[in-house]
């Protein structure tokens, strides 16, 4: 903005303590405030805007990779319980190589969810990094435009 400095220069002996002179000084300083309140407000909004689309690319990116993992997570526990289920009524009648057969079972369904919810959950936090950057980035832009307006 341009400096209106000279606009406001009081002059000793020359310039009169009166409302002649000092009401159009204060309208003028008023209207520049004004102003750079409703610039601040309208930026204020594209920053709100930006937050919430950046919120929202988040939720997209982390959603369907969090409810993969609770669907693995829930076909194992119906497993389990199958498995469970299937043992508990064998009891002494299991031989020692049903039960190390079961019990590899349960270990390579074990592992093999802990592999697929630790996949799915690298996939979320890349995909959640992915959208803070893109959302600081823009955020750094309308910085940038706020205070180069400014």
């Amino acid at each position: 903005m341009p400096v209106r400095f000279p606009a406001y220069r009081m002059r000793d002996g020359i310039t009169p303590l009166a409302e002649d002179y000092f009401n159009p000084v204060l309208a003028d300083i008023d209207a520049r405030i004004a102003q750079l309140e409703d610039q601040r407000a309208s930026l204020q909004g594209v920053i709100d805007d930006l937050t919430a689309f950046g919120l929202q690319r988040i939720d997209v990116l982390v959603g369907p990779a969090i409810a993969q993992t609770q669907a693995t997570l829930d076909a194992l526990q119906e497993l389990r319980a199958d498995l469970e289920a299937a043992i508990g009524n064998v009891g002494n009648l299991a031989t020692q190589a049903q039960l190390d057969a079961a019990i590899a079972t349960e270990q390579a369904a074990r592992q093999a969810a802990i592999a697929t919810e630790q996949a799915a959950r690298q996939a979320a936090i890349a995909a959640e990094q992915t959208a803070r950057q893109a959302l600081a980035d823009r955020i750094s832009t309308i910085e940038t435009l706020v205070f180069a307006a400014l």
